[in-house]
């Protein structure tokens, strides 16, 4: 007769079931940060072998303040270790088998290095010579519940006395030879004789069930930013609240951005505005930023729609991946070069002053804008060449992201920095030119005023040219802090300055009309008529 064979549920464990595991819960001290992933280390004492240690990782989601996990391995101590910290979480002398253990990790239990216990003469010494002095912090720091070296892990018992053991902290967690973790992840079992599952810890910059998922780059998605939060399943009133914050901001960009647009298409369309090349670029602005808004819209309805689950079909799905992100770049990145010629034609007609060529202006503006945009298209092409659905089994998701090579993510990176800081220096430059030309003119007229009282009319004078400059230098700053000096996001937990970023780069189309047409008297005037065309009425 063959023998049956149990397949338990994840609460219980034995030949048949019998015997309930530890169940272990544990919460974070309110001034920790909550990591996306928590490994803990069990060792066991006994006294006829040498502790046996026995390490498991578990995902902590990102609405998740209190991680409950169960386990069969029986143990007299438990270490948790979060962003390269050790923190003594669970301490017994004897093993109760099937208990429920409640732990917080808190700031005071952290496990010192000997590089802060000890001076570097002390450090630097022989293990052997060392190690005769590691009863002093137990001794002299009654505060002290843990310390370790490079190969030791010490406990400070009731009587202050140190108790030292053996830890590898180099220890290499492959799932024996079968690490399906991508990107330099760490391999982990669930139990160490006779695992069931795996699960990867991720290094920084890398998410996802095998971290196959990159925050990398100058420019991140709004599907990285946000896609984690949004729950499958759920409807919109149950979403956490960054995914009602996203949807509120894209409706308020969404109803400025297409009024401002249509607004300074009312403007600009005329012919009085369009005797210079400037009126060119910026009815060409006006037009991009209408379809880049409807564009941004779609694709946050569509990000919602695909996480709830609510689209299905791949191959749609395939092409509004591959596409929408695609045109808000060149869409985005047109708009910061237009806003950029505005400012150049406008400083080089303050230096040319009479000898300036209206005709010249206007014809040189159409190819400006044609090779712009056509140099836009180009140099982004490569985007959505690497850009690939994923279907994420743990989590049931689909995922639209960017996999790029190590020579195409810093050709991205460069050409991210190039289409940004390039219009940002042409608007700072292009500022300073209109003030001080401006002044010398004046001066130079009229020699016996002070400098200064010509400096403060001109820049009254032409506060309008010197507002939209300023404004659009002012909003570029944050977007270049965020893009550049902060590496990657590192947790989904805390995304907010990242979507505040995200969300900046549409400001300067939203203001096209309180930038360029409310300050400028003759844009005024023109827009009153174009508005009296369109609806007239009888005085």
């Amino acid at each position: 007769m063959n023998k049956s064979m149990c397949i338990c549920s994840e609460e219980y464990f034995g030949n048949h079931c019998e015997h309930r595991q530890t169940r272990i819960d544990i919460s974070f001290h309110s001034k920790l940060i909550i990591p996306p992933s928590l490994i803990v280390h069990f060792i066991t004492i006994s006294n006829e072998t040498y502790p046996i240690r026995s390490s498991t990782k578990k995902k902590i989601s990102w609405d998740q303040h209190v991680l409950t996990f169960n386990t069969s391995i029986r143990f007299h101590i438990a270490f948790a270790e979060m962003f390269n910290s050790y923190y003594l979480s669970i301490l017994r002398e004897q093993i109760i088998v099937s208990a429920i253990i409640s732990t917080q990790i808190i700031p005071s239990h952290r496990c010192l290095s000997i590089h802060e216990l000890f001076n570097k003469t002390l450090v630097n010494r022989h293990l052997l010579r060392r190690i005769k002095y590691y009863h002093m912090p137990c001794q002299t720091r009654f505060d002290l519940v843990c310390f370790y070296d490079d190969v030791h892990f010490c406990l400070c018992d009731l009587f202050r006395r140190t108790n030292c053991f053996e830890f590898d902290h180099n220890m290499t967690y492959d799932c024996r030879g079968y690490n399906v973790c991508e990107n330099g992840g760490q391999c982990f079992m669930d139990d160490p004789k006779c695992p069931t599952s795996t699960a990867c810890v991720c290094q920084d910059c890398y998410y996802g069930s095998r971290c196959q998922f990159s925050t990398k780059g100058s420019t991140l998605s709004l599907d990285t930013i946000v896609g984690y939060q949004i729950r499958p399943n759920i409807d919109i009133n149950r979403q956490p609240f960054i995914v009602k914050v996203v949807l509120i901001l894209t409706m308020i960009i969404f109803i400025l951005g297409i009024i401002s647009s249509l607004l300074s298409c009312l403007t600009f369309q005329r012919e009085n505005s369009q005797t210079v090349g400037c009126g060119i670029y910026l009815y060409t602005s006006s037009i991009t930023s209408i379809i880049m808004f409807c564009i941004f819209t779609v694709k946050v309805c569509l990000l919602l729609m695909s996480q709830l689950g609510s689209i299905k079909n791949h191959v749609f799905m395939y092409i509004q991946c591959i596409s929408i992100d695609f045109l808000l770049q060149i869409l985005l990145s047109t708009n910061d070069w237009l806003c950029a010629w505005v400012a150049v034609e406008r400083a080089v007609s303050i230096f040319q002053g009479v000898r300036f060529n209206k005709t010249k202006s206007k014809q040189i503006a159409r190819w400006i804008i044609c090779i712009t945009l056509l140099f836009n298209i180009i140099t982004y092409i490569h985007d959505p060449i690497h850009r690939y659905l994923v279907d994420d089994v743990d989590e049931q998701r689909t995922w639209c992201i960017t996999k790029f090579s190590v020579s195409f993510q810093l050709y991205d990176w460069l050409l991210h920095l190039f289409h940004f800081s390039i219009p940002f220096s042409i608007n700072c430059i292009s500022t300073l030119i209109i003030i001080i030309f401006a002044t010398r003119i004046r001066s130079t007229i009229h020699q016996k005023q002070i400098y200064r009282k010509i400096l403060r009319e001109q820049i009254h004078q032409h506060k309008h040219l010197l507002i939209s400059s300023s404004v659009l230098v002012l909003i570029a700053v944050p977007r270049l802090i965020i893009s550049f000096l902060f590496e990657c996001m590192k947790t989904a937990r805390n995304p907010w300055l990242y979507l505040v970023g995200y969300f900046i780069a549409f400001i300067p189309s939203m203001l096209t009309f309180f930038l360029f047409v409310l300050p400028s008297k003759v844009y005024k005037e023109e827009l009153i008529k174009s508005i009296q065309h369109v609806w007239p009425y009888e005085t």
